[in-house]
């Protein structure tokens, strides 16, 4: 971390030290000890038999350049801008703060479930969180777990992704993965902007273009047939439950193995939906409850904890009405 709290309860940083002075963690108290190296710039850090479960623990030398960054790129737009700020109303330390905005710039692995609990706190107290990868959690041909639980959504932007290095911002928008991982990319140099005019933008590109065509219908349901031979764990659960309603995956309406714009929340099981869609007569609440059984029989979890499963499900259920027509 690269402040620390003095005997006086003073926040201190860690390139501004005096000899024989005492540190303390703004979490939970413990004594700190000041490292300074050759990799990693000034910081402080505790002892090794620590029990402290700060936000801040085995920092690597990137997060410590972009929280260094990230502090010296707002504060030369914008006032308020806080390093490690303890939260009065959480348990939580961002990595930076201004008013409502919690900042959390993420360089290596979490834990599922710590990070859920955080992304769930920060909502709870009506706090904006705005998560940025380091390059090593960048996404490569498709996004792990642990990458979909940092994505958000909302109108402008589609589902996306905020990645940041030490010369620019980048930002990963509309993405999808019906025909393969795309997306469109929006990149902001440093220093060019205010960083919370970035972050509240909504100047962006359409999403790209989702055509339904018997290609790509085509394309689906011969995706679907080479899992199934090759005995795909999900693919056969779709199976067995068309296996019960006396229909078999691959032989549905046509209209159903449409490319998807929300396949990257659901992969296959879109088709269930759409299949549920026609069963029963499009209504809403009986499909989303039904889907979600199933999704809950089969366990599988909503990993998107920074997106309402609600408005993609309604965005599924307008795609369905659409694509019906189509077909």
């Amino acid at each position: 971390m690269l402040f620390a709290y003095t005997d006086e309860k003073k926040m201190i940083e860690a390139t501004r030290v005096k000899e024989n002075q005492t540190y303390f963690c703004p979490d939970c108290g413990e004594r700190l000890i000041r490292k300074v190296g050759k990799v990693k710039i000034p910081h402080f850090a505790h002892f090794s038999h620590s029990n402290c479960v700060g936000l801040s623990e085995g920092e690597t030398p990137e997060h410590l350049e972009l929280k260094a960054l990230f502090l010296k790129w707002g504060s030369r737009f914008e006032a308020d801008w806080k390093l490690e700020q303890p939260l009065t109303d959480l348990p939580q330390r961002p990595d930076l703060l201004n008013e409502q905005l919690a900042v959390e710039i993420q360089c290596s692995t979490i834990q599922g479930s710590r990070l859920k609990e955080r992304i769930i706190g920060y909502r709870e107290k009506n706090y904006q969180d705005w998560w940025l990868l380091g390059q090593r959690l960048w996404p490569k041909e498709k996004f792990t777990s642990l990458q979909k639980q940092f994505c958000a959504f909302d109108k402008e932007k589609g589902l996306h992704l905020w990645l940041i290095e030490k010369k620019q911002i980048r930002l990963l928008y509309h993405i999808h993965n019906n025909e393969g991982l795309a997306y469109r990319e929006k990149q902001w140099p440093a220093f060019s902007l205010p960083l919370k005019q970035i972050f509240h933008s909504k100047k962006y590109q359409k999403p790209l273009k989702i055509l339904p065509s018997k290609e790509n219908m085509l394309a689906n349901k011969q995706t679907l047939s080479v899992k199934l031979g090759q005995s795909n764990p999900g693919i056969l659960k779709l199976q067995q439950f068309f296996y019960q309603e006396r229909r078999h995956l691959l032989y549905l309406s046509e209209w159903i193995y449409f490319p998807s714009r929300y396949f990257f929340f659901y992969q296959e099981d879109v088709f269930l939906f759409r299949y549920l869609f026609q069963r029963e007569a499009k209504h809403a609440s009986r499909i989303f409850t039904k889907f979600l059984a199933y999704r809950a029989a089969n366990q599988r979890e909503w990993l998107f904890h920074r997106v309402s499963q609600q408005e993609i499900l309604e965005r599924l259920y307008l795609e369905a009405i659409f694509l019906s027509k189509k077909g």
